[in-house]
């Protein structure tokens, strides 16, 4: 075991870690990592920043895992000295993922890739017995021109292709008209691409990417006889599973060429910039969903802001030195470096002149536990059509009152409010009152398009929701839709919780009813 308390605060460069694939390449890859003897063949990829094997149907014992020199000059795996402090190396919040959850390498391709896709998380787990899918991000390093092509790459159905039509022509091995059934997109230097888990695509001929991705290296191939030397065996195509399951890998939603292009050709937003310096998101969490990639352009040192997990970065063009507490590692071009949770105050500075290219990778948000984001209700919503006469069977029978009596939006006040995601003009009246540690909220609309008359009209007056105090709406709200469940009516707060935002869910029809937000912290306008 790794005993050393302060390994958890520095960079770590990794080594270098070429894997054979069954495309050919590798020259320029050998050119850009600044290799002697640059040349194509089969060594065509190179694993930067990887804590899982490769899946080739022969491999070697742990081959694919990228290694480290400790500062005591003994090399361990990346996946090793990882599991050795996870709270340190990956931070609180990631720990108990016991990995990076997001990875790199590069490849260079002569030849077009396989038609392929890889597995979403939900076949990994239930076929494969492995912990996620792999959507990936391209960004194009550097092109060339490979019997006069243009450099390009294939993702996604066209409209009207089915299972049925692809897995006929799969079962004739008819690739022209498989590829014909796919887009196929140009790529240029600089460009980022994005292909989700599940998407049929390949990179086409004359390419040097750097593809980030979630920590796996399975690779469904729909392509029997790749090359005129190279045919892949079954196992190799579908890992034992069958052709029936292969095919259960694609996804099968189809695209215009328009609605493709805006999928997977990604464009950035600017973080910050100088004169110097200038940092981009060129994959956001809304577009990956599993990692997002920031690009930093420099001339002169630049400092990177702390981050409450992990961190990976690749050096894409010059050499750069990382620092943190004190220490520096220097990182040629062409290399991944590992930055843990500890690595604070973390600063790059250039080495060469010109300017230096640094990606810099995250891991997916922290995945939400919904015992500790719903385990605070605060009121419980009914729906009336009469609200005194409500409010009068509830004091001469229950002896329940004096009430709170309101009405939404106030007198002179003209709130924010949102019905199925357009301004709304709504008003209603309100009745709360304390139910011992949980408050009761009567609700009588007055005017206007919204949810709680639809209710009345489909469901009659009763019970409509329960709301939750939550300390951040966004991260639920992205939880909820990932789930299926949207905001259908939504507004700013006012009296006692003005400040806060409160939102309305669909979930009526699964639960029983629907399911209100509200953030815990105030936000002063």
């Amino acid at each position: 075991m790794i005993k050393e308390t302060n390994l958890s605060m520095i960079p770590y460069v990794l080594e270098l870690n070429r894997v054979k694939r069954a495309y050919t390449g590798g020259k320029l890859l050998d050119e850009w990592q600044r290799l002697e003897h640059a040349e194509d063949g089969n060594m065509s990829e190179e694993f930067l920043i990887s804590t899982v094997e490769v899946t080739n149907e022969n491999k070697a014992t742990e081959e694919g895992l990228s290694r480290t020199f400790l500062p005591d000059g003994s090399s361990v795996t990346l996946a090793s000295l990882i599991q050795s402090d996870l709270e340190g190396f990956l931070g609180e919040k990631y720990a108990k993922e016991k990995d990076v959850r997001v990875s790199a390498r590069v490849g260079d391709t002569t030849v077009r890739h396989v038609l392929q896709c890889h597995p979403d998380t939900a076949f990994a787990r239930k076929y494969l017995q492995f912990p996620n899918g792999k959507s990936e991000a391209w960004y194009i390093i550097k092109t060339r021109s490979i019997n006069g092509s243009t450099p390009h790459m294939y993702a996604g159905f066209k409209k009207g292709v089915t299972k049925e039509k692809w897995t006929e022509l799969f079962e004739k091995q008819d690739i022209p008209a498989m590829l014909e059934c796919m887009h196929k997109i140009p790529v240029h230097e600089g460009g980022v691409y994005f292909v989700e888990a599940g998407m049929p695509h390949c990179m086409g001929p004359g390419n040097v990417f750097c593809e980030i991705h979630e920590p796996c290296d399975y690779t469904f191939r729909a392509e029997k006889y790749y090359l005129p030397n190279r045919t892949f065996s079954d196992f190799e195509m579908n890992y034992g599973l069958g052709n029936d399951l292969l095919m259960d890998t694609f996804h099968y939603d189809t695209y215009t060429y328009e609605e493709i292009v805006e999928k997977c050709v990604l464009s950035d937003s600017v973080v910050f910039e100088t004169q110097k310096v200038q940092a981009k998101t060129v994959v956001s969490y809304e577009q990956a969903k599993r990692f997002k990639v920031e690009k930093y352009i420099f001339s002169e040192a630049v400092k990177i802001p702390d981050f409450e997990g992990h961190r990976i970065a690749i050096t894409i063009k010059g050499s750069c030195e990382f620092s943190a507490n004190g220490v520096t590692r220097k990182a040629e071009q062409g290399r991944g470096v590992f930055l843990p949770y500890g690595a604070k105050g973390l600063a790059l500075t250039p080495c060469e002149e010109g300017e230096t290219i640094i990606l810099i990778c995250y891991p997916p948000k922290p995945v939400l536990d919904p015992k500790e984001y719903f385990k605070n209700p605060i009121q419980i919503g009914i729906l009336v059509n009469d609200l005194d006469k409500y409010l009068g069977k509830l004091e001469s029978v229950f002896g329940i009152g004096p009430f709170r009596i309101a009405k939404y939006p106030p007198e002179g006040e003209v709130p924010y409010r949102e019905y199925h995601g357009k301004e709304g003009n709504f008003a209603a009246k309100f009745c709360f009152y304390n139910l011992g540690n949980i408050e009761l909220e009567l609700i009588q609309p007055i005017s206007g398009d919204n949810i709680w008359q639809d209710h009345i009209d489909k469901h009659g007056p009763g019970i409509h929701h329960v709301k939750f105090l939550v300390p951040d709406n966004k991260l639920i709200e992205e939880y909820l839709n990932e789930n299926g469940y949207h905001i259908i009516q939504q507004g700013a707060a006012v009296g006692p919780n003005k400040g806060r935002v409160w939102a309305f869910f669909d979930t009526f029809d699964d639960i029983g009813f629907d399911v209100e937000i509200m953030n815990e912290i105030k936000v002063e306008k």
